[in-house]
């Protein structure tokens, strides 16, 4: 049978689609891809099985499963009917006061994926990127819905993961986490934002390719120079990721920021507390705890820092999966 070679629509690995073939898998990120040119009408790959479907901005998408439920929405996993490969997040406002929270994540999002910061064009590939944004009926009344999309395999939260591993990760691991997210934290900054909201939910991580991005930017605020907005609000539910200056002055800034990724790298692995440093030996799990202390205001040097104490706990960097369900 004859083929076409198509490319990854996530990852943009090769693909040898077969055209009698609904959906490709690629070999590389798994993501599913349906053959033929791009722009091509594709039929719906996603037969109805009584899963929860809604229209959103022309497009229909299948709700898959609950993600997590935070203050403002209920988050699910999902697919659009059309392409089963685009894998997206619906949230679906729970509370009606909250709405200028998600609308608030939305231009926050759409702000940083026009930003000419240095580095913008491979930072924004590590960004959620906004669909849409409408009202809908749902059971009966009106809610507020946002559709996002991230990259194939960013699947699992930082919560998750700690759930599945309940002594912790291993320290390799909880390193690369840390590193990844101080990553984006510098690309942040540089653009002139804090994230403000750095924790274990906002946190997702893709078990085989050493990866961690942010999600949760509807607490965003802008930090400059002689320019600083107040935070909108607070997660309730993990206020004690959160420096105490920050609860008390509801001001973040790039040190509140790197303090917070360093309690969620303590975090997954495996300590109770700030003070503890679970699966982070010596001086490596020390220096954890001082960031988590907001000692540190520079993202780029406490990750050459944490690079250079990995080294002295660990040796040469090596590959190191993070074990979890289906991976």
């Amino acid at each position: 049978m004859s083929t076409h070679v198509e490319f990854c629509a996530s990852c943009g690995a090769p693909l040898e689609a077969r055209w009698a073939e609904i959906v490709v898998v690629c070999t590389y990120c798994g993501c599913q891809n349906a053959p033929g040119p791009k722009g091509q009408p594709v039929p719906s790959s996603v037969p109805d099985d009584g899963r929860p479907r809604f229209a959103l901005a022309g497009r229909t998408y299948l709700i898959e499963g609950l993600l997590g439920q935070g203050d403002a929405c209920a988050v699910y996993r999902g697919r659009w009917v059309r392409r089963l490969g685009e894998l997206v997040v619906i949230k679906v406002l729970r509370s009606l006061g909250d709405a200028d929270l998600l609308r608030r994540e939305f231009e926050v999002l759409e702000e940083l994926h026009r930003s000419e910061a240095q580095g913008a064009e491979h930072f924004v590939t590590r960004l959620p990127q906004p669909i849409a944004l409408a009202p809908i009926q749902l059971g009966g009344e009106e809610r507020l819905v946002g559709v996002l999309r991230w990259p194939a395999g960013f699947q699992y939260t930082l919560e998750q993961v700690r759930a599945f591993h309940g002594e912790g990760v291993e320290g390799r691991i909880a390193v690369w986490i840390l590193k990844r997210m101080l990553e984006v934290l510098g690309w942040l900054h540089g653009a002139g934002r804090v994230h403000g909201a750095v924790i274990p939910p906002h946190v997702l991580v893709h078990p085989r390719d050493h990866g961690a991005l942010l999600i949760g930017y509807g607490l965003s605020t802008r930090h400059e120079a002689g320019r600083q907005e107040a935070l909108p609000a607070l997660p309730k539910e993990w206020t004690s990721c959160y420096p105490d200056e920050v609860l008390s002055e509801r001001f973040a800034s790039p040190s509140s920021d790197l303090a917070m990724a360093a309690r969620c790298a303590l975090y997954a692995a495996g300590a109770e507390t700030t003070g503890q440093t679970g699966n982070l030996p010596g001086a490596l799990g020390r220096l954890v705890v001082s960031a988590s202390q907001g000692l540190h205001e520079d993202a780029w040097e406490l990750r050459a820092a944490v690079d250079r104490a990995a080294a002295d706990a660990f040796g040469p960097p090596r590959y190191n999966p993070l074990p979890m369900p289906g991976w």
